[in-house]
């Protein structure tokens, strides 16, 4: 049958672009975790739930997308439709995780989210600890010339609360203050990597959405085509005939199982 032909080459083609989609995002959320600058930001703002949670979901996903287009692939050369719909559920609970892990990162990863009143409510917690807690006073430092800010909103702060303003909130170069808000300037700093990051998770999304459909499309044909040709039963009930061929309520209880018999281990030998 060509049309089912070429519904098995889409959902291959579908599952062969999730394996690498998948493979991406994972790399992604993998680089996020164990880049050292990144690391060391997150141990030391302890944001380690606010800005990790998101990516190790997306790891999950990715994970199960991955073990979802083996099945897929498989069940599509063998003609399975029992382990089709079993690749639909999988790809539906991926999705799901998908969606969860994309819209955490999006929510704690991007300057218009959650993330920025996060940040600047724990730049005040260091900003007012740096006096007695060389700990805080020394993640802030590094954070303010790293990220060419000055002060949890503005260089002003260190003004307001008659603290002395540190070297790291001037450039370098000019000697200019800097005066972009340290909790701005890290959130802008991050949406470029969380924004590829989500963008491409999306991306997965909206593919194995089109392989689940495709693939409840094949597994349609295959019932049809095997209805059409009595496939499930037409084994069993030719055994049945050749061992009793008098016992008509044998024949009729056999192909009555056979209706409810696992597609895979009834083969027709014609």
């Amino acid at each position: 049958m060509p049309k089912k032909i070429q519904i098995a080459y889409s959902l291959h083609t579908l599952n062969a672009i999730s394996t690498v989609l998948a493979v991406v995002v994972m790399a992604l959320c993998l680089w996020l975790r164990y880049e050292w600058d990144f690391k060391h930001y997150v141990y030391e703002l302890e944001a380690q739930q606010v800005l990790w949670t998101g990516p190790y979901i997306l790891i999950a996903a990715s994970s199960l997308t991955m073990a979802t287009s083996i099945l897929g692939s498989w069940a599509t050369v063998i003609e399975d439709f029992q382990l089709i719909s079993l690749f639909a559920l999988a790809s539906a609970m991926s999705i799901v995780l998908g969606m969860a892990g994309l819209a955490y990162t999006l929510n704690h990863g991007i300057f218009h989210s959650d993330l920025t009143p996060w940040l600047e409510e724990r730049f005040w917690v260091l900003f007012h600890e740096m006096d007695y807690n060389e700990r805080s006073a020394r993640i802030l430092r590094i954070i303010q010339e790293d990220m060419e800010c000055c002060g949890p909103s503005d260089w002003k702060d260190y003004q307001t609360f008659n603290k002395v303003l540190p070297d790291e909130c001037r450039s370098p170069v000019t000697g200019n203050i800097a005066g972009g808000s340290c909790a701005e300037e890290f959130a802008l700093w991050m949406e470029p990597r969380t924004g590829w990051l989500s963008g491409i998770a999306l991306l997965l999304v909206v593919i194995q959405m089109g392989s689940i459909f495709i693939s409840l499309w094949l597994r349609k044909l295959i019932l049809l085509e095997r209805s059409k040709d009595n496939r499930p039963y037409r084994l069993v009930v030719e055994s049945a005939k050749t061992c009793d061929s008098k016992s008509n309520n044998s024949l009729k209880y056999v192909g009555v199982a056979a209706l409810f018999a696992p597609v895979g281990f009834i083969q027709n030998k014609n």
